[in-house]
């Protein structure tokens, strides 16, 4: 009777310690396998993100290109599309950029439209002769670009 008691024992801390280290296999593989998941969508998102970062990049100094051309007293019919294209490339970033990039965006996008009135009533109440309160508006959105640029290189150097 004894030697079935040690023997069924003996199983049962088997069976136990079986199943224990199936448990604990299979736990770090579904890890492992989140972990790769996790660093394939970062990774598959880094090109789209190098791509739209860029293009947002491009459409922001259009955009503030025209609106130079307008304080300079130029005719820009390039505003209307350089903003549209801004806007979506902005509502398109927000959607996938991380929380540093997506603050820097609004913010730059802010300045952005802060600043159109005063573009407007200079270029219409001085004719676009220089004025400093202007050049300091627009140095500010300048600085806004480029803050918003170094969180989009930061984030991609990161993905790499």
């Amino acid at each position: 009777m004894d030697a079935a008691l040690i023997g069924l024992t003996g199983t049962t801390i088997g069976a136990l310690t079986g199943f224990g280290g199936a448990w604990l296999a299979q736990r770090g593989q579904m890890r492992l396998f989140r972990e790769q998941r996790s660093y394939d969508a970062e990774v598959r998102w880094a090109d789209d993100k190098r791509a739209l970062y860029r293009d947002l990049l491009v459409a922001m100094y259009k955009w503030h290109d025209a609106l130079v051309s307008i304080w300079k007293g130029e005719d820009n019919a390039e505003l209307d599309a350089s903003r549209t294209n801004a806007i979506t490339l902005v509502v398109e970033v927000s959607l996938i950029a991380a929380d540093p990039v997506r603050a820097a965006v609004e913010e730059a996008h802010r300045t952005f439209f802060n600043t159109q009135p005063h573009i407007f009533e200079r270029s219409d109440t001085r004719e676009g002769q220089p004025a400093e309160p202007v050049e300091d508006v627009l140095e500010g959105v300048r600085t806004k670009l480029l803050a918003m640029e170094t969180e989009m290189r930061r984030e991609l150097v990161t993905l790499r």
